[in-house]
């Protein structure tokens, strides 16, 4: 957790207080964002009722965070699902959290809120960020205009949102940053 946060203000530091002394590794960098985090007024958690010790409970939260594919939250809901019993609906929005949040770095948000059945992403929080001149981010543009009619684009101070009405559910969100997934990273046609 530490080194993520050192790693972070490093990086702030190299792109704001030193940007002309690392311009070429900034100009390299081709990730925009490293993390993201979801704040929601949805109930998302590992209730005691499902499993009782809070140790347990703390350890199986910091194994889902450190899942990093898919194969790996697969087997980590089924070993869940073994040693515990079904799942409830809060364990399984933990996991969707965890894809949602994964999707959310790969589209360039660094934060996301959903509450009172609205979704709002917070793009890259530099606003001289290489991300906004990005084939990435031109592509998000395209979305928007011809892939959805639920987002739109808001400013706040000096950050950039993604606001989308009606998203009740971490379902939603990822059907939703699926989509959006889907539309900007689709495959090239094959060209002859």
């Amino acid at each position: 957790m530490y080194h993520k946060i050192l790693d972070e203000a490093i990086r702030e530091l190299k792109r704001t207080e030193f940007k002309e002394l690392y311009k070429d590794e900034i100009a390299q960098q081709d990730d925009f964002v490293t993390d993201c985090s979801i704040d929601t007024d949805l109930e998302i958690l590992i209730p005691d009722s499902y499993v009782e010790s809070i140790t347990e409970r703390l350890s199986l939260y910091s194994r889902l965070d450190n899942c990093e594919t898919e194969e790996d939250l697969t087997a980590f809901h089924t070993e869940m699902t073994d040693r515990f019993g079904p799942i409830p609906a809060q364990v399984e929005d933990l996991f969707t959290t965890v894809r949602c949040r994964k999707m959310a770095v790969a589209l360039g948000f660094e934060k996301m809120f959903l509450k009172n059945e609205s979704l709002k992403c917070v793009f890259v929080s530099n606003p001289d960020s290489p991300y906004f001149t990005s084939d990435l981010f031109n592509k998000m543009i395209d979305f928007l205009q011809k892939g959805t009619n639920k987002a739109r684009l808001k400013q706040a101070g000096k950050n950039f949102l993604l606001v989308v009405d009606d998203v009740k559910t971490m379902t939603a969100l990822h059907d939703f940053l699926l989509k959006m997934k889907q539309f900007i990273f689709k495959p090239l046609p094959y060209a002859i």
